[in-house]
């Protein structure tokens, strides 16, 4: 498999033969407390030797977590071996577990802190990936964020090299598998704090599929790839009970915003984009859930799209995609109070330093005589900057 455009295997590669291990082999299945600690676990359950003697709480990974093949030596090396990694990168390392770490796929339980991070230790591009995205969710709500740009962009680069690199063979554990499907999951978080983000969102959202359908037919097991639309959907159905419903004269103009494009929807894919924009935009105020499930198939409509129809929906020069993107985008802001619940422990603040520059980026690059047909999504982006936005889009409760 070859990974679709956006990753580029131009970055200098960090390679590192991996040596012998000194002293015990550590258990792969042992408990938490144990693997932190780095010693042998005796693996008894409920409690091992080594947590009763020390009174510590004894707890193993769910079972669909455990992994009982070990990796061969050339796919994976020990992150404390390598030696690739500094006092920086431990910051970000502690502000990932703390505040940006990843909710998708969204699921019942914090499968990143309790599974996926445990891999990055032993997966270097998939820590390059969780490293990148914690710098640029901290850039943004950092007073000094120009001292972050630098990590951000060389962890972002050292992931997409080393998960092409894993992409082009076959993989042959679950781990290998859900280092791959998390990667593109960060990397994909990551691009939403990027002030240049919105053709790497676009490029990550399809690639984040693909990988999870390319790691199904390979047979192996992996938790990242377990459940569907489906699945998401029956998620989120339980979470939005509470949750606040859009106001119909707001939907409203978001209908007439978008309906003003149909005239130079002239290409295919515009023609679909466009369709799917309205259809999302019509049942905004009808439910939560049924605008999350509008969303959910907007997203359909972008990662089912050929490869070329693709490309045309990203070319710049084309005013009538552009102005599509805007709105895409526009959608994504306003849907913030639903989509912060995608989230165990939601928050919406972090939902409201995402994305925040591209509509102005659109309205910037697009010819004169289209900016009128910007109004809309450029108030949609003044309303999110200044946190208001919820003011104006959502029913009176």
């Amino acid at each position: 498999m070859t990974c679709s455009p956006g990753f580029s295997g131009n970055e200098n590669a960090l390679c590192h033969e991996r040596r012998p291990r000194k002293g015990h082999k550590k258990s792969r299945q042992g408990c938490l407390e144990c693997k932190r600690r780095k010693i042998k676990c005796q693996e008894k359950r409920p409690r091992c030797d080594n947590c009763v003697r020390l009174s510590l709480r004894c707890r193993y990974l769910p079972e669909a977590a455990a992994i009982a093949t070990p990796l061969p030596a050339h796919r994976i090396s020990p992150l404390h071996i390598a030696n690739v990694f500094s006092l920086t990168d431990m910051r970000l390392f502690h502000h990932f577990l703390v505040a940006a770490f990843p909710h998708f796929p969204v699921r019942p339980d914090n499968i990143w802190l309790s599974y996926i991070t445990p891999i990055g230790h032993q997966c270097e591009y998939l820590m390059h990936a969780m490293l990148a995205l914690s710098a640029s969710h901290l850039r943004k709500i950092s007073p000094t964020p120009s001292c972050l740009s630098g990590p951000a962009q060389t962890h972002r680069l050292a992931a997409m090299k080393g998960l092409n690199e894993a992409l082009s063979r076959p993989v042959s554990s679950s781990e290998e598998a859900d280092a791959a499907i998390g990667a593109c999951y960060a990397l994909l978080m990551q691009s939403w704090y990027m002030d240049d983000g919105l053709q790497a969102s676009l490029v990550l959202t399809r690639s984040c599929e693909w990988t999870t359908k390319w790691v199904r037919n390979q047979n192996v097991r992996s938790v990242l790839a377990e459940g569907d639309d489906h699945t998401k959907l029956g998620i989120m159905r339980g979470r939005c009970k509470d949750a606040p419903k859009f106001d119909v004269g707001f939907s409203e103009k978001a209908v007439t915003s978008v309906l003003a494009l149909e005239s130079l929807c002239i290409e295919e894919v515009q023609v679909q984009v466009f369709a799917g924009l309205k259809m999302t935009f019509e049942l905004l105020h009808v439910s939560p859930i049924a605008a999350y499930d509008a969303c959910m198939k907007m997203d359909s409509v972008i990662i089912q799209l050929s490869h070329p129809a693709f490309l045309q929906l990203l070319e710049t020069s084309n005013g009538a995609s552009q102005l599509l993107l805007a709105h895409l985008v526009a959608l994504q802001l306003l849907m913030r109070p639903i989509s912060c619940r995608e989230r165990k422990h939601y928050t919406v603040t972090m939902y409201g330093i995402r994305m925040s520059t591209w509509i102005p980026g659109i309205y910037n690059s697009i010819s004169d005589d289209l900016k009128y047909l910007m109004e809309w999504p450029m108030w949609i982006s003044r309303l999110h900057a200044e946190g208001g936005l919820e003011r104006w889009s959502l029913a009176a409760s």
